[in-house]
């Protein structure tokens, strides 16, 4: 991360604030002043303003609407660099999808958030299209392995369109397993708890301010909007 960046975001000012500060030798990095507003300051360096030590803040957190076709276990250049440069120590975690899915995916590095611990009581909404209709039979076996895997599941079939449901559920499982069997044209994570895709555009990212943490962190739910590509 750039050191103008790096006060910017530790310090809590502008950019140009920041680079007021190295311009006037007011910076030391590692007890060195440092006058290049660019310097890359590393994971374990110690970034001093005015002689008194930057605490890195944590907790941060990121949304990010998934493409369909990219693999988190391989993430693309532009994807890894973002992380990174927001992530000064390189050291987060994940609400991971897999490859094949689209939507949401929720990266953060609150040590004090245990996802593994917590995660049976995260709702999470799919949207998810199929390349043809479904029959009765289908909805009913679909409904009954849902209720299988989540008793705390909703099921909802999109009215005028019978190839097309949205599923809210804690326990995923074999689900997407199962839905492939019919033939999905989509699965979409559009939502995880209270987080909402729809001001991140596909491919895009957002931080969460502290508001949205606080709530997803006390697992509250924001009421289900329409969701789209």
């Amino acid at each position: 991360m750039k050191l103008n960046k790096f006060i910017s975001k530790y310090q809590t000012s502008s950019k140009k604030k920041a680079e007021q500060y190295i311009n006037q030798g007011k910076v030391k990095v590692n007890l060195s002043i440092v006058t290049d507003i660019f310097y890359e300051v590393d994971k374990g360096d110690k970034v001093l303003l005015n002689n008194k030590l930057l605490n890195i803040k944590i907790d941060g957190y990121i949304l990010y609407n998934k493409p369909k076709d990219i693999d988190l276990n391989y993430l693309p250049k532009h994807v890894i660099n973002f992380l990174n440069n927001f992530y000064i120590n390189n050291d987060y975690k994940s609400l991971k999808i897999g490859k094949g899915i689209s939507g949401l995916v929720l990266f953060y590095d609150d040590i004090n958030f245990n996802f593994e611990k917590r995660k049976k009581f995260i709702s999470v909404l799919f949207d998810i299209q199929f390349n043809s209709e479904l029959s009765k039979d289908q909805k009913k076996d679909i409904s009954k392995f849902v209720n299988t895997l989540d008793e705390s599941s909703e099921i909802n079939f999109i009215k005028n369109n019978n190839a097309a449901i949205r599923i809210m559920i804690n326990n995923q499982g074999l689900l997407f397993k199962k839905l492939n069997n019919y033939g999905c044209d989509l699965i979409d994570r559009v939502l995880i708890s209270n987080l909402d895709k729809f001001e991140v555009p596909r491919g895009k990212f957002r931080e969460l301010n502290k508001i949205e943490i606080l709530n997803f962190k006390s697992l509250s739910t924001s009421p289900i909007k329409t969701s789209g590509k």
